[in-house]
């Protein structure tokens, strides 16, 4: 009988045992790293604050139904034309597109009525996707949102 003399470290299996749980522990660190530097945009930690922020919501959308404020919007590229009915002055308004799952992909801006009365929002990116559009004045005193699906040619608020 040959008896194998190999000291325990130049053989194969005790690395290999070895090997399996220290994959593990590298796998396990790295996932920890990712997660904690890619955060999900739609997790919230103040649910609650958010929650009763939108009862207040509902009341800014009943607040323009009210004033029989409503507002067609034409897609054309990249650029929207916003016209508002039931306003009587064409003072600025605040437009806000909000991507359902990417937060850094939000869009704001003032926009101001041309001589026609209408607004238009040009925009740098692609507007694909599920947006959620709103539509404030600049005193915040109504609101007109409604989530949809870009592109689209004609959209009602």
């Amino acid at each position: 009988m040959k008896e194998n003399k190999k000291s325990w470290f130049k053989q194969f299996w005790p690395w290999f045992l070895i090997a399996l749980p220290m994959v593990a522990v590298v796998g396990s660190v790295s996932l920890v790293f990712t997660a904690m530097e890619h955060k999900p945009d739609m997790v919230v930690d103040d649910y609650y604050v958010k929650g009763k922020a939108i009862n207040h919501d509902f009341a800014l959308i009943n607040k323009a139904a009210e004033l029989n404020i409503n507002a067609e919007i034409v897609q054309t590229d990249k650029k929207l034309l916003i016209t508002i009915k039931g306003l009587e002055d064409k003072s600025s308004i605040s437009f806000s597109l909000f991507h359902s799952t990417l937060a850094k992909n939000d869009i704001s801006a003032m926009l101001t009525a041309n001589a026609g009365g209408h607004y238009i929002f040009e925009s740098e990116q692609d507007l694909t996707g599920k947006w959620t559009l709103r539509i404030e004045p600049f005193d915040k005193s109504w609101r007109l949102q409604k989530t949809v699906n870009l592109p689209s040619a004609t959209i009602n608020l």
